[in-house]
């Protein structure tokens, strides 16, 4: 009987395990590529020639891009493992790239269920090891894919729960119209404490408020639902009952309407998002009614004005003659000295004239006011107007204390300055003033 070749049985062996139906590589203790299985070059994507022959990690190198895997490095301490023992080695999940053929210096993704086997000879030496492996990287791929989607639903549930957190802590009032019928699918407090008493989450706005039946509000809802498109509005008067037993009452919101749109890019609901600007708006309206109001006043100011101006002028002038003439015959008469007391009469005929007329430089000054300002000295006014009270003030014993402002100069329009000063003196040369009474600047 003729003895058997150990090399011819190898060679017998490898050709064997090329065949199997399993992923198989057989590396040599020195960890050189004796044979691969078909299903191992399919896996790998290889030609059984680039691999026999060549050192293991030669042929299989690591993926420069994802060096956190440590492929070579496990995949050489399983070997190790297994050469010193003696032992096979169950390898973990190893994430373990193959190079991609049609893209030279690419990778292609790969994930392993490795396992290292040991094979003796009839003397009990290492005669080879198998490496056999499970390519289970669609299931890898998919458990990833699902992770990354939990994550992202996780990711969108927190930022629902944010979102959540800022409407119901949000000073605006807010909610969320679903559907169709639009139902409250979401109410902020802030929204709920203008119906306190009104059942509205989870219920059809008109069955929670049918007061908004045919209003602008509910047609406008209805548009942003059919078309999409945002609409905002500004003061918009809406008539609200807070409570069932309360009466209406008009109050006024800014309020955007803004759609929601579901995965398929359809309009599932619609965003309210409203101010109640009552308060301002009634608080202008009480200005403008006060506006209007003071117009009548200064209208029926400057009829008093033109009046006063336009009628007396002509009792004013005459006076001013009567006075004239008789000075003139006091005057004419011998030996009759001028009298004191007309002078004074004459002055403050003169000096009603000269308010008479500034009053009616007063009106086109109201009307159509000048916006030029000039410097005016304030101690010139004041001395001019104490020279005009200087007879009341002889005359009742009176005194005058000028306090001097820390602002010496007042900007003026030059035709208000007349009228002003006019008013000033006019006014006290015409009230009683009382003996011994002071008067402060």
């Amino acid at each position: 009987m003729s003895a058997t070749n150990p090399d011819a049985t190898l060679t017998q062996q490898l050709r064997a395990l090329e065949t199997v139906p399993d992923s198989y590589i057989v590396v040599s203790p020195e960890l050189v590529i004796l044979a691969a299985s078909n299903a191992y070059l399919a896996d790998t994507l290889k030609q059984r020639e680039e691999l026999v022959g060549r050192y293991l990690f030669d042929a299989f190198p690591d993926n420069p891009v994802a060096p956190q895997a440590h492929a070579v490095r496990n995949w050489r301490a399983s070997l190790k493992h297994v050469i010193a023992t003696g032992q096979p080695h169950q390898m973990a999940l190893q994430h373990y790239d193959v190079l991609d053929p049609e893209r030279p210096g690419h990778f292609v993704e790969r994930h392993w269920k490795p396992r290292n086997t040991p094979v003796f000879n009839a003397q009990g030496q290492l005669h080879y090891i198998i490496h056999s492996s499970v390519n289970v990287t669609q299931e890898v791929q998919a458990r990833q894919a699902q992770d990354r989607e939990q994550e992202a639903l996780l990711a969108a549930e927190r930022e629902r729960q944010q979102l959540s957190q800022l409407v119901l802590h949000a000073p605006a009032a807010m909610c969320l119209l679903q559907g169709p019928g639009l139902v409250y699918g979401l109410v902020n407090p802030s929204y709920q404490q203008l119906f306190p008493d009104r059942v509205l989450l989870g219920k059809p706005l008109l069955e929670a408020l049918p007061e908004f039946q045919g209003s602008t509000v509910w047609e406008r809802l209805q548009q942003v639902y059919r078309t999409g498109q945002t609409n905002q509005d500004q003061e918009v008067p809406v008539t609200l009952a807070r409570t069932a037993d309360s009466k209406p009452e008009q109050h006024y919101f800014n309020h955007t309407f803004q759609a929601r749109y579901n995965a398929q890019q359809q309009v599932d609901g619609v965003y309210v998002f409203a101010f109640d600007v009552s308060e301002q708006v009634q608080a202008r309206q009480q200005v403008q009614a006060l506006n209007q109001q003071l117009t009548r006043v200064n209208a029926d100011l400057d009829s008093f004005v033109y009046m006063a101006a336009h009628d007396l002028r002509a009792p004013i002038n005459n006076l001013a003659v009567l006075m004239q003439v008789l000075g003139e015959e006091l005057t004419d008469r011998p030996g009759m000295a001028t009298n004191p007391l007309l002078e004074m009469m004459q002055e403050a005929v003169t000096r009603f004239q000269r308010t008479l007329g500034q009053l009616s430089e007063m009106l086109p000054l109201h009307q159509a006011p000048d916006s030029t300002a000039t410097p005016v000295e304030l101690a010139a006014v004041v001395a001019d107007v104490r020279q005009d009270l200087r007879p009341a003030l002889q005359q009742t014993g009176a005194s005058w204390w000028w306090i001097t402002p820390p602002v010496r100069w007042s900007l003026c329009p030059p035709r208000a300055c007349a009228p002003c000063f006019t008013i000033c003196s006019a006014m006290p040369s015409n009230t009683t003033i009382p003996p011994g009474s002071r008067w402060y600047t």
